[in-house]
């Protein structure tokens, strides 16, 4: 790795970290999305918006956006432990879930249905607490949603080809994190 390099993950590391100070604790529920085929500039408010006609008063939505597709930037994201929700490429959602990182999905969606974001990959018992197991069970399961095949994207005229909606094991609510993934793809 040259310097360039290793300055450039330096300077992201500290924005994140600028970004966690004086944060103060919230309701928001943030969606991050990054897209390597593409802009996404402009999405962003437009989901956002939509989501929270849906959401209302319940929760305050908030999109982000990685307009420049970087690895490390995905990397940082999961590491910050801010989203609820992370729209990606298929190749870094497939990775990422083969790690445990993702939260299944085949409880609340038909894995014949979005049959491209079934896979083997990680994932950790729940316990009746909530507490998340610390030994990954590697087998089976749905852990993406195809953003073409989601309602939502069609509504926006946004070509999604390639991109998945998954959730983080970070989630500070899986339930709802179900629901709103749920009204992406029925959304009317």
């Amino acid at each position: 790795m040259d310097n360039r390099s290793r300055w450039a993950i330096v300077a992201l590391l500290f924005m994140v970290i600028l970004t966690a100070c004086g944060k103060e604790e919230d309701t928001a529920f943030q969606i991050f999305m990054t897209d390597d085929q593409g802009s996404i500039v402009g999405i962003e408010d437009e989901l956002q918006s939509k989501l929270q006609e849906k959401f209302g008063d319940r929760v305050t939505i908030e999109v982000i956006s990685s307009p420049i597709y970087n690895q490390q930037k995905i990397l940082l994201e999961y590491v910050g432990k801010a989203n609820d929700l992370m729209i990606m490429p298929e190749n870094d959602m497939k990775s990422y879930g083969r790690q445990g990182s993702h939260i299944a999905l085949e409880d609340a969606f038909n894995p014949e249905t979005y049959s491209r974001g079934f896979f083997e990959g990680g994932t950790y018992e729940i316990d009746e607490n909530g507490d998340m197991s610390k030994d990954m069970v590697t087998g089976d399961h749905l852990f993406g949603i195809p953003l073409d095949e989601m309602t939502i994207f069609k509504e926006l005229n946004y070509p999604a080809k390639n991109l998945f909606a998954t959730i983080p094991v970070s989630t500070s609510d899986i339930a709802l994190a179900k629901e709103v993934l749920k009204f992406m793809t029925e959304s009317n």
